[in-house]
């Protein structure tokens, strides 16, 4: 991932020019999957926990686990190299949603309002910090 630092500075210096301290809303589709797979648990973590910091209200499409499933399926039928950390997750299987909003309980957030499902059958999720 990019040095964190750096993209925390953006983040401070746009924020600063706005007079604000963070985000009122961040809105997350269809990538914690691409991250998860390609930076590994510990990417996951740390994006999820940024955005956590710099958002009063996150609104999350997480792919479930057959997302992930398809995705090195169509790896391995275009003859590419499978996602290396893939094998390394242990946020994984049917829990993967349950882990993403894990990390966001750590990180203070709780769900406000479930939408639903998209027409991919992916959960629409409006997180809020607690006690807020």
């Amino acid at each position: 991932m990019t040095d964190s630092s750096q993209v925390m500075d953006k983040l401070r210096s746009f924020l600063d020019d706005q007079n604000r301290t963070r985000f009122d809303l961040i809105c997350v589709f269809s990538v914690t999957m691409w991250i998860h797979l390609n930076h590994g648990d510990q990417g996951l973590r740390t994006f999820i926990s940024l955005l956590c910091r710099q958002a009063r209200f996150l609104l999350l499409e997480p792919q479930p686990w057959k997302c992930y499933q398809t995705a090195a399926r169509r790896m391995r039928k275009l003859g590419q190299q499978e996602f290396e950390k893939m094998k390394e997750l242990e946020i994984r299987g049917p829990g993967v949603e349950e882990g993403i909003l894990k990390i966001c309980e750590e990180e203070g957030m709780v769900v406000d309002v479930e939408f639903g499902e998209t027409q991919w059958n992916r959960k629409l999720l409006l997180l809020k910090h607690s006690g807020k």
